[in-house]
């Protein structure tokens, strides 16, 4: 019975069409040495279709450089902006637009080996206007985790001075950073869309009746807090924010009950619970990956399921659920049947409510770019070669993807460098590799339909019209 079905997912996916979309520019950064690495730490989307690439980059002298990369549109290198600190943990860790320039937020060491925090001002041009440390405790590490919104801007770090995690807030106050708030719990990370709505920290705090518990809040809000079962462990995995309403999505590994690893979602607004749903794949262990959601409210979780673990039969795979604005699972499909340990992906939808899932860690091909239907279902497959850890849908059904490439000089010698990548539709709707007359057949049969999961729309609006000719058009007899 498995292996008819194993061949049955196989043929299926071998018939996916590979071709709708095509690489429009490529980015790839070389460090100054070709066998130094350089990391990506955040992909930034810029106001302007743009790219800022943050992280470090290997030196001779000390370890690690911050390195921030902004990018044109069209995938030209505008400028880089390379700090070097006195430590070896040296990187820029996010970056935001604010007031006609660009503030970048990193991570150094100073002498006594203590982390601390930097804002960086710099001008659309990439040269420093100012820069400012963030006050900290004395022999204690301040690490920066990312910006955010709450009535204005902040700063959100972790602090840990005598082996105690605490979160800490600053609000820009326009002249400098000042400390804002301490709160007891561990923090994780941040739920932001880098636009002027609450975002939310989460994090894990210690609990005397269940191990650890989720506790979320604002920079200036009341704890939110999850228990699961007694003596488990609950810790937050992913979230997301509503584009536009104060409402946000936490994603919570949950770990003792019955089931094994399973994912809780938390639907919350201003405090309050709107909907909570466990989910659960046949009581195998379930690790949240991903979270996207549509204009309609709708939430996509993507969740790598292991089946069978210990045993003969253990296998890693992809699946990506759909629940309403009220928390009713609408549908749960696999997407990769099997792959390594390793197996991740990204899932992100864009204003027209196409759905799009970057993999990374499977088998034949290793990484991909997929777009899905509403039930899950692949409406193409398309191999990439980097790996994916940012991916942006556009609304002109474009996608940019940045991450890291890994070149192999020989067996034993390998690096990798930060590298970014933009796709467009191809116009090659069936994904044979030719554009010609059975796509431009395709797009006129469903000429003038709305909806999501339609092939033939290439431009992401959301509708088949002469537009979308036109894309088909233009690109007739590429690839023939």
């Amino acid at each position: 019975m498995r292996t008819t079905i194993a061949c049955g997912i196989a043929l299926s996916v071998l018939a996916l069409a590979s071709a709708q979309v095509r690489e429009v520019w490529r980015y790839v950064y070389t460090p100054p040495q070709n066998d130094f690495a350089a990391q990506m730490t955040r992909a930034v989307r810029l106001s302007d279709g743009g790219l800022m690439l943050l992280g470090w980059v290997e030196t001779p002298l000390n370890g690690r450089d911050a390195l921030a990369i902004r990018l044109l549109p069209d995938g030209t290198q505008a400028w880089v902006y390379q700090l070097d600190g006195a430590g070896f943990d040296d990187a820029f860790v996010d970056a935001v637009e604010r007031a006609n320039e660009l503030r970048l937020l990193g991570q150094f060491t100073d002498a006594d080996g203590y982390l601390f925090a930097q804002v960086h001002h710099l001008t659309p041009a990439g040269q420093p206007s100012a820069v400012f440390t963030l006050a900290r405790t004395p022999n204690a590490h301040l690490r920066p985790l990312r910006f955010l919104y709450f009535d204005g801007l902040f700063v959100a770090a972790e602090e840990v001075a005598s082996g105690v995690s605490r979160a800490i807030f600053y609000e820009d106050n326009f002249t400098n950073y000042i400390l804002f708030n301490r709160v007891n719990i561990r923090p994780w990370g941040v739920i932001t869309n880098q636009t002027p709505v609450y975002d939310f920290l989460y994090g894990s705090v210690a609990s005397s009746n269940t191990a650890i518990d989720t506790a979320y809040m604002a920079a200036d809000s009341a704890i939110f807090r999850y228990s699961g079962a007694a003596r488990g462990v609950d810790i937050p995995a992913a979230g997301v924010k509503n584009p536009v309403f104060p409402e946000d999505v936490v994603g919570i590994q949950s770990e003792g009950g019955y089931t094994g690893e399973d994912v809780v979602l938390i639907y919350h607004l201003y405090g309050s619970t709107l909907w909570g749903y466990r989910y659960s794949y046949l009581w195998h262990d379930d690790y949240a990956e991903s979270l996207a959601m549509d204009v309609q409210e709708n939430v996509y979780l993507l969740v790598k399921t292991v089946l069978w673990r210990g045993d003969p039969f253990e296998r890693y795979t992809l699946r990506l659920a759909r629940f309403s604005n009220n928390g009713r699972l609408l549908s749960d499909a696999e997407l990769v049947d099997g792959g390594q340990p390793s197996l991740s992906g990204i899932v992100r939808v864009n204003p027209a409510g196409q759905r799009y899932v970057a993999v990374s860690g499977a088998f034949h091909p290793a990484r991909f770019l997929m777009r899905v239907n509403a039930s899950g279902q692949p409406l193409w497959r398309f191999p990439i070669t980097i790996e994916p850890e940012a991916l942006f849908a556009e609304p002109d059904g474009s996608l940019l993807v940045a991450g890291t490439l890994t070149t192999e000089v020989d067996y034993y010698n390998r690096f990798q460098q930060m590298a970014a990548v933009k796709y467009a539709p191809s116009g090659d709707i069936d994904g044979n590799g030719c554009v010609d007359d059975a796509d431009l057949l395709q797009a006129l049969f469903v000429f003038g339909q709305q909806g999501a999961d339609l092939a033939a729309d290439l431009n992401g609006d959301g509708v088949v019209d002469d537009a979308d000719l036109l894309q088909v058009l233009f690109a007739f007899g590429q690839g023939c």
